[in-house]
């Protein structure tokens, strides 16, 4: 079982980016590198406020203060990292091998926050840029022991605490909370979620390929981190066996981390045979040929820096893959009383969709893709009664001043629970809570497919 305070910390996580990153000891230079293997994962998190569609950071510095003295470099490099795109989960943004020792504190360097948000009376996103150029010292209470073994480091930042806003819902201010929890993956963990070293949905570059294992760049100039494979590893989306990946490949890797701290993959899709690039984020406009999306993450080569922007997607030529032929969604869509449908008729407004492409299609502020996916959000609300008829597991009746609400109108979505749906709480009439699944659109409703249900922060 999981310890219920990281629980917590957890779950209502929204996830940084990831850059991985080798460092030496206190005061000695840094070094950028290929990460074979790391004794600690620093992931950062994010309990959300409901108006706020984007929320763009920019680290510049992160330093472990061990207690009885000295400092442990883990960032030294500018990392913008988007929060809102992984609600409900974590996500590394950085790995490193650190002393073995009691850690009291850590010193969090942030330059700029850039918001996007939906104020109480208006339908349209506002972008705002806070300069803060300040450090957050994150005290660890109880201290954090590091040993040799592999760790996951959360930090959490809580958006709903951080920001300040008026009476119209503008936001005016942010003054950062962070938190901080720590899980040691033992030998023979039963449990392999994002918790415990999972990696879910990472894109990047293939830059190398050696005997059972493979290098992948996130993006460019960003450290490439190395996979190992074995027998069980899944090739999807026509990538056969591990002898065809090919550097210069734009892929999606799932991976687990192992007691030793390497990361052995799971599954290996191909998005683009060369020189790709990829975007997700939250659909805010669709024409039929072309949705427009606020961006959340992107990867591959994109030649202009997208994150927390609209980018519009020419979708005309593109193939719309159908989660019901994605692994990963096999036990979470098994038995549910409607068959979920995601293609050109029905993405819609509010949806968080991923699309790829190849770098020549890449214009200023849009390009066409060639594949659209429909990836896992998060809503939240207030448990009701599911409508008569519906089969639904329970109706989530929606937060007022949530911005999908605000996007789509609508103030409830009936949420499906099924065998493969992890409920971290109780769902009972008039509880509040966050669901964190696929959401479809029929034409005339949303239907929310759960695969977690927690409490929100």
């Amino acid at each position: 079982m999981l310890n219920p305070r990281f629980l917590r910390f957890t779950m209502l996580a929204l996830a940084m980016g990831l850059a991985l990153v080798a460092f030496g000891c206190s005061n000695a230079a840094n070094k950028t590198t290929t990460m074979t293997a790391a004794n600690v994962q620093f992931k950062i998190g994010d309990a959300p406020a409901d108006s706020v569609l984007s929320l763009v950071l920019t680290i510049t510095h992160v330093d472990l203060m061990q207690q009885g003295g000295g400092t442990i470099t883990v960032l030294d490099s500018p990392t913008k990292i988007e929060l809102t795109h992984l609600a409900g989960t974590v996500e590394s943004f950085v790995a490193a091998n650190v002393p073995p020792g009691t850690y009291q504190s850590a010193a969090v360097s942030i330059s700029t926050v850039d918001v996007t948000y939906i104020p109480a009376s208006s339908t349209t996103p506002v972008e705002k840029t806070f300069t803060l150029n300040t450090t957050i010292n994150v005290m660890f209470n109880p201290a954090v022991t590091i040993s040799k073994a592999p760790s996951v480091l959360s930090f959490d930042f809580n958006a709903a605490q951080s920001l300040t806003f008026d009476s119209a819902g503008n936001v005016t201010g942010i003054n950062p909370v962070i938190t901080v929890s720590v899980q040691v993956i033992s030998s023979g963990e039963q449990e392999n979620d994002e918790e415990h070293g999972e990696i879910e949905d990472m894109v990047g570059t293939i830059s190398g390929a050696m005997a059972a294992s493979f290098a992948l760049t996130p993006e460019p100039g960003s450290s490439a981190q190395t996979f190992t494979v074995d027998a069980n590893t899944k090739f999807e989306g026509g990538i056969p066996q591990f002898a065809d990946l090919n550097p210069g490949m734009l892929v999606e890797v799932d991976a687990v981390t192992q007691s030793d701290g390497s990361l052995l993959a799971t599954k290996v899709e191909l998005m683009e045979a060369s020189e790709g690039m990829e975007a997700d984020g939250i659909v805010t406009a669709t024409s039929g040929t072309s949705v427009t999306l606020l961006v959340l993450h992107e990867g591959g080569n994109m030649s202009t820096d997208m994150v927390g922007t609209p980018l519009t997607v020419d979708v005309s030529n593109a193939v719309f893959k159908s989660p019901l032929g994605n692994s990963d969604f096999s036990m979470l869509l098994r038995g549910l009383p409607f068959t979920p449908k995601f293609d050109k008729v029905t993405v819609a407004v509010g949806q968080r969709v991923q699309v790829n492409a190849p770098v020549t299609s890449q214009m200023k502020n849009s390009f066409s893709a060639t594949q659209v996916r429909l990836q896992r959000q998060a809503l939240s609300g207030t448990v009701g009664a599911a409508p008569m008829g519906s089969n639904a597991s329970f109706l989530l009746l929606l937060d007022a001043d949530s911005a999908f609400v605000k996007l789509t109108g609508v103030s409830s979505v009936n949420v499906y629970q099924g065998p493969g749906t992890q409920e971290m709480t109780p769902v009972a009439p008039s509880t509040k809570i966050r669901v964190r699944g696929l959401l479809f659109f029929d034409g005339t409703n949303y239907q929310f497919v759960a695969a977690r249900v927690a409490k929100p922060d």
